[in-house]
């Protein structure tokens, strides 16, 4: 089937067709908690979630397109979370008492470090996916970014997009090639958190 069929698809399903569309994607957060993503089977995925396979395959055309699914929705739960508790114990203050903008983005980013330190078959996940060439995948992703990207708008505040725009490059780019360098052995995650918060507290040194 075309890709244009699941991507229509998703927001048309019956709220039965959405429950197992959630429980494929559940499960698979489940064994990549386990496993990681290597050894991941569709069928494996399809017997675990009592979904039939044929059915998992209406939902998604690949394996690679179902562990994306996944990953945005773990990334989803994290992205929530993180906002709800800098929201209730802000990080730096401001002369005014306020969250200063650097340590609410540095807040947000090394909480984001933290939670791949402690799944880090999501970190493998992350960077075997931005490898990925499935279209699929590649639309995931597009999402995955817009949403960082109301993230840190979000915390950044009023910030001028003209200052905000270029800062948000430079962490975000830092982060992913922190991952990228940790999970393949090429650094430990105590040097890329370190990076990243270098890297943000150099762009955003002027903005408070």
């Amino acid at each position: 089937m075309s890709h244009d069929f699941f991507r229509a698809t998703v927001g048309t399903m019956t709220p039965s067709q959405l429950a197992r569309r959630r429980r494929l994607t559940e499960t698979v957060i489940e064994i990549v908690s386990e496993t990681g993503p290597e050894n991941l089977q569709m069928r494996e995925v399809a017997e675990r979630s009592g979904v039939a396979l044929g059915t998992a395959y209406r939902y998604f055309a690949s394996k690679d397109h179902l562990l994306a699914a996944a990953w945005a929705d773990w990334h989803g739960r994290l992205s929530e979370k993180v906002i709800s508790d800098l929201s209730k114990q802000p990080g730096g203050r401001s002369e005014d008492g306020s969250a200063s903008v650097c340590e609410r983005v540095l807040a947000f980013v090394l909480r984001e470090m933290r939670a791949f330190q402690h799944n880090p078959n999501f970190a493998r996940l992350a960077v075997h996916l931005e490898a990925c060439n499935d279209p699929y995948v590649s639309e995931t992703l597009v999402g995955l970014g817009e949403e960082n990207e109301r993230v840190m708008r979000a915390l950044m505040g009023d910030l001028p997009e003209e200052v905000a725009r270029p800062a948000r490059v430079a962490i975000s780019s830092t982060l992913g090639m922190g991952l990228t360098s940790w999970t393949t052995g090429r650094t430990t995650v105590t040097e890329a958190m370190r990076n990243i918060e270098e890297v943000t507290r150099l762009v955003m040194r002027d903005i408070g």
